[in-house]
Parts: structure tokens; sequence; C-alpha cells
């Protein structure tokens, strides 16, 4: 995952929020690192009718991902 990815799912996860993947065109989503990171438990995928595929960082992804996004 890209460091800018990583910022907005690390804000994400502190103001308690799912962040949509429509809008995130210019960071590059690759489908199978989502489902591997999903397998690991490190990050939550749901899908909804209106807004289609969400994302959030579990707190095990949080723990492990807001010190690079800090760098």
């Amino acid at each position: 995952m890209t460091k800018t990815l990583l910022r907005i799912l690390v804000r994400a996860k502190e103001v308690n929020k799912w962040v949509a993947t429509k809008h995130l065109v210019e960071v590059s989503l690759q489908r199978s690192i989502l489902l591997n990171l999903e397998d690991r438990g490190l990050l939550l995928v749901k899908r909804q009718q209106e807004d289609g595929v969400l994302i959030k960082l579990t707190l095990k992804g949080y723990h492990q991902y807001k010190n690079v996004s800090e760098e």
C-alpha cells in the first residue's frame, strides 16, 4: 500500500469512519492486496449498494500502520 493510502486509512480509523474506494481513484488499489489484508485481519471490507466498497483498518491494522503513515 502507498503511504498516501495508509495516511487516509489511519486518519479514518482515528475518527471512526469508513473510506469509500470510489473516492480513491488517484491511489492505486489492487484487489488482491485488499483481500490479503482482509485475510490477515488488518482491514475490514464492507459492500453497500449506494456507496460501493468501503474499507477501514481494524484495530490490529491501525496499530501496525499508524507509525508508517507518520514517516
